[in-house]
């Protein structure tokens, strides 16, 4: 079923939306009227004529049409139709990790320790390839995702896992930002990153060293709800490793999370 049309692209449904976009469900139309299904990102109406915002969408734009790798989520096109600003991306059917934490925590269950390091070790190898691209000249592009967390990883059903979302993703050529400048989701923030230092590949090591943390031990490593001051918290905490909550927990992986989650 069809709801709307969006330039060349039949939509779907709405898969869900954030503080700067909608994302729906959608087809686009081939020759022979073949149609392939695909993810499009819709900056929302009410700030399409907001120039921060549509700078924000055009540098997430930028970054995501850099990178070709196959843990990272790939966007086929960023088009300009009527007053809006869509980016069509690849459809990964399944579901993104935060799904299958709540729904494992639901059922009192725990990922299996070699699920969790399966799901950690795919995610790093995007994050790899994003942290080394380079421009057509050699020179780094310096891209930090920053924003490594379990709504950014999705697990396709045959098992391939993808990170998503370069929406705040910091590079060397993008707008300037104010020094004070703080994006991402507190609970997976580095110091520096909370602290709104310059950040760089470690900053994303860090945060999917906490991603891994919550897999292996099956609880949220950070309770920042009734926290007065999160970002505080965040500078200032000092994490215990997995294998303080559980000895079962394999000491190689323990020592991962420890490394990626070191303070220095």
């Amino acid at each position: 079923m069809v709801l709307q049309r969006i330039g060349r692209y039949n939509i779907i449904r709405r898969i869900g939306a954030g503080g700067m976009a909608e994302v729906f469900l959608a087809g686009a139309r081939g020759a022979q009227g073949i149609e392939k299904l695909l993810v499009l990102k819709k900056i929302h109406p009410v700030l399409a004529r907001n120039t921060r915002f549509i700078d924000m969408f055009v540098d997430e734009a930028r970054v995501a049409m850099r990178l070709n790798h196959t843990n990272i989520v790939q966007v086929y096109a960023f088009e300009q139709i009527d007053e809006t600003f869509i980016l069509a991306m690849e459809y990964v059917d399944g579901l993104d990790l935060l799904a299958l934490q709540n729904t494992a925590r639901e059922h009192q269950l725990r990922l299996p320790f070699g699920l969790a390091a399966y799901i950690a070790q795919e995610v790093a190898k995007g994050l790899d390839c994003a942290h080394s691209r380079r421009d057509d000249r050699g020179i780094p592009l310096e891209i930090v995702h920053r924003d490594v967390s379990p709504q950014n990883i999705l697990i396709a059903f045959e098992g391939a896992v993808k990170v998503t979302d370069f929406g705040v993703a910091r590079a060397r050529w993008l707008h300037d930002e104010p020094v004070e400048a703080i994006k991402g989701k507190f609970a997976y923030m580095a110091p520096e990153q909370a602290s709104a230092m310059p950040v760089d590949r470690r900053t994303d090591i860090y945060a999917l060293g906490i991603v891994l943390h919550e897999m292996l031990t099956g609880q949220p490593l950070l309770d920042l709800k009734n926290c007065d001051s999160p970002l505080s918290y965040v500078r200032e905490v000092k994490h215990r490793p997995p294998i303080e909550y559980d000895a079962s927990i394999p000491r190689s992986l323990n020592e991962v999370v420890c490394r990626a989650m070191a303070p220095n």
